[in-house]
C-alpha cells in the first residue's frame, strides 16, 4: 500500500525591483500529520540547479527565482518520489502585482516504496527427524542443542522430553510426569513443560533431564508474566484473556516501585464487550452490581468477561513487547503503531506500521516472532496454507523482505539466528513429524 505524502509549500513571494527576483519561502510537511515536518528535502530550480537548498529541521526553506521566464522547482528526498512545480511567466506577473502576497501551493508526493521481494528458499534442511518419535514442540538451548517435546504414538500417552544435538543425535530423554501440552521458555531462559494441571521446570545436569514441579500460581503470576528485563527492571503485562486491553508495567526489583509504560486496547472489541450489559437479564445485572461493590471492578466488565468472551466474535487482545538493544518496543496492531521506550521509561518514538493487513486475501497470524540472536522482528502471514515470513524494519515500521516457506500447513514456527524452524509431516505420509529449517533473507 502506498503512503501518500503531502507537501504544503507556503510561498511568500516578493518582487525585488532592483534585483528582478522573486523570493520563495516554504515548508514541507507530512500529509497525514501536518505537524510532522520533513527535513533534508533537496530543492533546486531548472534555470539555476547549482543554487540548491535543503529544508532544515523544521522543514523550512528559502530560495529565489528570476522574476521573468518559466522556472521549475524540484523537490527531492531519498525517502520520497521526486516531484516539481512550475512557475509560469503569467503566475510570476500575478505574484509581482500582489507585492509580497502569499501563495499556498499544495503538492502530493508518493512515498518511495520498493516492491516487496518474495524470496523462495533454495534449500530446506531436516534439522531433526527420528523414526522412533514425532516432535510436538521444541526449544533451542544456549549450546545450540534441541530440547524436544516428543511422543511415539500419542502425546497423552508417553510424552517425553528429548535432548538432541545439532547433528540429530539423541543425547538423553525422560518421560514427562504429566499430560504434556507444550514447552515454554521464560525471560531467564529456563525451559518448562506445560501439562494439563501441572507445570515442571526442566533442568539438565550432565546430560540428565530432571523435572521440578512449579506452583501454578507462581508460574502464571510471575514466570509466565515477566517478558524481559533491563538491568534491575522487570517488564511484564497485565494480560488476561477475558479482557480486551492490556497494560505493560515496569517493576524495579530493588525497591519494588511500579511504573505503567503503556496500555493497549482493542477499541472495537471493548465496545462490544461492554455493550453486553444491556442485553443480559435483570438477575445477571444484579449479580454484576454486587460484584462491582465487592471488588471495585466495573459491572460491565463482569458481564463482558462471563458472557461475551464465550462468543465466537471475541478475540483476546494481542500486543507484543520486545526489548532490543535496551529499547522497549511495543506493537499496537489496533492503532497500527510501534511505540519505543528507553530504559528510563520515556517514550522516544512512535512509528506507523504497514504490515498490519486488513484484506481477507492476506491474513496476519499471531504472534509476531522475535529473533533474539539478531534482534529482528518478523510478521507471519498465511495464504492458502502457506506461511510467509515478513521481515519488519523497526526503524520505520515497514516490511523489508518476505520468505514463502516451502512446505504447506507447518506448525510451531520459530526463528533463531536468521533461520526459521518449524514442525512438518508430509501430507498422507507415514513419516513422523520432523523439524525443518530454512534460511531467511
Amino acid at each position: 500500500m502506498k503512503m501518500k505524502i503531502l507537501i504544503v509549500v507556503i510561498i511568500v513571494l516578493s518582487c525585488l525591483a532592483t534585483q528582478a527576483q522573486i523570493k520563495i519561502e516554504g515548508q514541507v510537511v507530512d500529509e497525514k500529520d501536518h505537524s510532522q515536518v520533513i527535513p533534508d528535502v533537496k530543492i533546486f530550480t531548472s534555470n539555476f540547479p547549482e543554487n540548491e537548498v535543503t529544508t532544515n529541521e523544521s522543514g523550512q526553506f528559502k530560495i529565489t527565482v528570476p522574476a521573468e521566464g518559466t522556472d521549475t522547482i524540484f523537490f527531492e528526498h531519498v525517502g520520497f518520489e521526486s516531484s516539481y512545480t512550475v512557475l509560469s511567466p503569467t503566475l510570476k506577473k500575478r505574484i509581482i502585482k500582489k507585492d509580497q502576497g502569499v501563495l499556498l501551493l499544495t503538492h502530493e508526493l508518493s512515498f518511495k516504496e520498493l516492491p516487496t521481494a518474495v524470496i523462495y528458499s533454495k534449500k530446506v534442511d531436516t534439522t531433526y527427524g527420528s523414526p522412533k518419535h514425532s516432535v510436538e514442540d521444541f526449544l533451542m538451548t544456549e549450546k545450540g542443542d534441541l530440547l524436544l517435546l516428543a511422543y511415539e504414538k500419542t502425546l497423552k500417552k508417553g510424552a517425553k522430553i528429548v535432548l538432541a544435538s545439532s547433528n540429530q543425535e539423541d543425547i538423553t530423554e525422560a518421560t514427562v510426569p504429566g499430560d504434556a501440552h507444550y514447552l515454554f521458555k521464560d525471560y531467564a531462559g529456563i525451559p518448562y513443560v506445560i501439562c494439563e494441571d501441572k507445570i515442571f521446570a526442566i533442568e539438565i545436569v550432565k546430560n540428565k533431564i530432571r523435572f521440578e514441579s512449579v506452583s501454578l500460581n507462581d508460574f502464571y503470576d510471575f514466570y509466565h508474566r515477566v517478558i524481559d528485563t533491563i538491568e534491575d527492571n522487570y517488564y511484564y503485562s497485565t494480560f488476561n484473556e477475558l479482557y480486551p486491553a492490556v497494560s505493560f508495567i515496569v517493576t524495579n526489583k530493588n525497591d519494588s516501585s511500579h511504573h505503567e509504560l503503556i496500555e493497549i486496547e482493542d477499541d472495537f472489541m471493548m465496545e462490544l464487550y461492554r455493550a453486553q450489559f444491556k442485553y443480559v437479564s435483570g438477575r445477571d445485572k444484579l449479580w454484576a452490581y454486587r460484584k462491582e461493590i465487592e471488588t471495585g471492578i466495573d459491572k460491565e466488565v463482569w458481564i463482558g468477561a462471563t458472557s461475551f468472551t464465550q462468543d465466537i466474535l471475541y478475540k483476546p487482545v494481542y500486543a507484543p513487547l520486545f526489548i532490543m538493544r535496551d529499547t522497549v518496543h511495543v506493537f499496537d496492531q489496533y492503532k497500527k503503531k510501534l511505540f519505543k521506550f528507553d530504559r528510563y521509561h520515556n517514550k522516544v518514538d512512535s512509528l506507523d506500521l504497514d504490515f498490519v493487513q486488513e484484506s481477507n486475501k492476506e491474513k496476519w497470524e499471531q504472534p509476531l516472532i522475535h529473533d533474539q540472536e539478531q534482534d529482528k522482528v518478523y510478521g507471519l502471514y498465511n495464504k492458502g496454507g502457506y506461511y510467509y515470513i515478513k521481515s519488519i524494519n523497526c526503524q520505520d515500521g515497514k516490511v523489508l523482505k518476505e520468505l514463502k516457506l516451502a512446505n504447506r500447513f507447518v506448525e510451531r514456527i520459530k526463528i533463531f539466528n536468521g533461520k526459521v524452524y518449524y514442525i512438518y509431516r508430509p501430507y498422507e505420509s507415514l513419516q513422523k513429524k520432523f523439524i525443518y529449517s530454512e534460511e531467511l533473507p
